[in-house]
């Protein structure tokens, strides 16, 4: 028989998976196979088009299997342990420049003599930012990609929201301190109570309109993107405190020793006050939100009453202990005392909340796992 020259298949005749005989079937005497694809015996490379009574011209290319190759892990910058390393690495900085601190006053001429300056105001970053910048790396390095939310966005958010709350919530905290009665160095306490009110406000408000064109709008990004917008806060209002305490430093000789111990306090409440306030609020938020669109009901009032209360009795509790007519070292052990009991009561409501939303996502992925599997069967 022969064979007419190899060509493409008819249009529509793609070729499916050959025919192949049911298991334990015996083929009848002078039974021929069906039309269909076969191997082509004269070329492996190809199948042909069996008419059913002979071969035909029409072949089609075998498609050759390509090795299966392991997916390769999405690259996370520095691994889920970065946050640490942040934090490790400025705190070996911070050792550095303590251990040539007392260096320099250990080889001092004389008491009175003015030492060489050993810090720059550049390190204020360093002290305002660490905790902050460990943080938010931990966040971007959590992200998932149906998140709608990238870690560059992530940092935007952080620097633009907390720049922006804080330009606008300085002006008015010093209006109503004026108003209260308050100074530079002794705030009044109708400014230190108010502060919760206006900061979350400002806060709140900055989380709302960066995060209006967000793809996806749940309790579980609106943790992230209320935590990022606290952390913006929190490094740009330790960025003053600094400064207060490095000028403070300078003008009294004590140096290093008050911007150290500004920086230790500032870094270690900082994490668990405006990124959790934050946090929380911006989480009870993107809650409310349906069909993409940003809601006001009674549990986002109620969460913003709630951190603004928080706030205002943390700044509330600093002016007592500043103004009440204790002995100093007692009242400054008792507001050390609330603020460990503060930051571990604020921390373990977000620990608590965080893993109530997880739950939550988790059950209704699982839902929706179920109704595609039904709906396939």
């Amino acid at each position: 028989m022969t064979i007419a020259p190899a060509q493409q298949p008819p249009a529509g005749q793609q070729p499916p998976a050959a025919w192949t005989p049911p298991r334990g079937w015996t083929p009848p005497p002078g039974w021929t196979p069906p039309p269909g694809w076969y191997g082509d015996p004269h070329d492996a490379r190809f199948v042909r088009w069996w008419s059913g009574v002979e071969w035909t011209g029409f072949t089609y290319p075998v498609p050759v299997a390509q090795p299966v190759r392991r997916p390769r892990r999405p690259h996370k910058w520095i691994g889920r342990f970065g946050g640490w390393i942040i934090a490790g690495s400025s705190l070996f900085i911070w050792l550095w420049l303590l251990g040539f601190s007392l260096l320099m006053a250990a080889i001092a001429p004389h008491e009175h003599a003015d030492g060489p300056a050993i810090l720059s105001p550049y390190l204020l970053v360093t002290g305002a930012a660490t905790v902050a910048a460990a943080l938010l790396y931990t966040m971007a390095y959590r992200l998932r990609p149906g998140d709608g939310l990238t870690a560059s966005r992530l940092v935007i958010i952080a620097g633009v929201g907390g720049l922006a709350a804080t330009l606008v919530a300085g002006p008015v905290n010093s209006v109503i301190d004026v108003l209260g009665g308050g100074t530079g160095s002794h705030p009044s306490a109708l400014a230190l109570t108010l502060a919760g009110v206006v900061e979350e406000l400002l806060k709140v408000s900055a989380v709302v309109v960066l995060a209006l064109k967000l793809p996806v709008k749940n309790a579980r990004i609106g943790l992230f993107v209320g935590g990022a917008v606290g952390l913006g806060f929190s490094v740009i209002e330790n960025l003053g405190y600094l400064q207060e305490a490095f000028a403070r430093g300078q003008e009294t000789g004590s140096g290093f020793g008050v911007f150290l111990a500004t920086a230790i306090g500032r870094e270690l409440t900082g994490p668990f006050l405006h990124p959790v306030f934050s946090a929380l609020l911006g989480a009870a938020v993107f809650a409310a939100a349906r069909g993409g669109r940003f809601r006001l009901s009674v549990r986002v009032v109620l969460a913003y009453l709630a951190v603004a209360a928080a706030h205002g009795l943390f700044d509330g509790a600093a002016w007592l202990a500043q103004n009440l007519p204790w002995p100093r070292a007692a009242a400054g052990g008792v507001l050390l005392l609330f603020e460990l009991l503060f930051v571990l009561g604020s921390g373990l409501a977000w620990l608590l909340i965080a893993r109530r939303i997880g739950r939550a996502d988790a059950e209704r992925e699982a839902m929706k796992a179920s109704a595609e599997a039904s709906s396939v069967a």
